[in-house]
């Protein structure tokens, strides 16, 4: 229910909106006008996102991109994940999830997958029911207005590619993030998005933060999100996030990063080959 809160408010926003016009314009004397009730809807309720979005961007100006955080923001990250909710509901994006049964919601994880769209991270936020789900993120979308400041503010952990001194503190901000149990952790290690749809190599750095905090590990394919931008707004898509496996803590700790790297590209190969 939580996760519809923003779409009832906007609902019933819209249908408010539409009732107030449809009536001081009188058209509720000719009943074959009722049907623009129902057409206005929609519309209103993209209108009000657009405001939504404008006053998301007004309140980012607002945000001290410099002070790092200690800890998520539990509040800034409710709304980061209704905001997700409303661009997968108005780009028609629907989620398959599979192997949901394998994880335990109440537990933290370090949650890898393969990397092929933005949209990657939203649709875990969304539906792997893990609260909360911390993402790992270039710090280049730091700079994107709305996103970057709620994002920093929320919690997520910028990562510099190009610097080996922001890599070791990813690792140490994350692993703290599982040790004192503030949340789970979602990281891409292939570091950047495949443009050809081939795997890239995964990088053994990642799965520091699982050996580190001593955490299980979630390996989870991801489908078809690098088509959401192509169909839109024509055209819906249905996606995919299927968890292979869950290596527990005790097997992360007996085993090197390199080795927990293969084993993870590996099992998302193999998943790849056999779609």
């Amino acid at each position: 229910m939580r996760e519809l809160f923003l779409t009832i408010i906007f609902l019933l926003m819209s249908a408010g909106l539409s009732g107030t016009i449809f009536y001081y314009t009188q058209l509720y004397l000719h009943w074959y006008y009722f049907f623009i009730l129902i057409l206005f809807i929609p519309f209103l309720y993209l209108a009000i996102f657009i405001i939504y979005m404008i006053l998301l961007l007004i309140l980012s100006l607002f945000v001290n991109m410099k002070k790092e955080r200690s800890k998520p923001n539990l509040f800034l990250y409710f709304w980061v994940k209704q905001t997700i909710f409303q661009l997968l509901l108005l780009s028609r994006t629907r989620v398959k999830i599979i192997g949901k049964e394998l994880i335990d919601s109440k537990k933290r994880y370090l949650v890898v997958t393969n990397h092929i769209s933005a949209f990657d991270p939203m649709i875990a936020i969304a539906r792997l029911g893990l609260k909360p789900l911390l993402c790992v993120s270039k710090i280049e979308n730091f700079r994107i207005p709305i996103c970057g400041p709620f994002i920093h503010k929320a919690g997520f952990i910028a990562l510099d590619r190009n610097d080996a001194h922001s890599g070791v503190q990813m690792v140490r901000k994350a692993t703290n993030y599982l040790e004192k149990d503030y949340g789970s952790i979602y990281i891409c290690p292939e570091g950047t998005r495949s443009k050809t749809g081939k795997l890239l190599p995964f990088h053994p750095g990642s799965f520091k933060i699982a050996t580190k905090a001593q955490a299980d590990i979630i390996i989870g394919y991801i489908e078809n999100t690098n088509l959401i931008s192509k169909n839109f707004p024509f055209k819906g898509t249905k996606t995919t996030l299927k968890i292979l496996k869950v290596i527990p803590k005790e097997e992360v700790l007996e085993k090197s990063t390199k080795d927990l790297a293969l084993e993870a590209q590996e099992w998302i190969q193999r998943e790849k080959e056999n779609r």
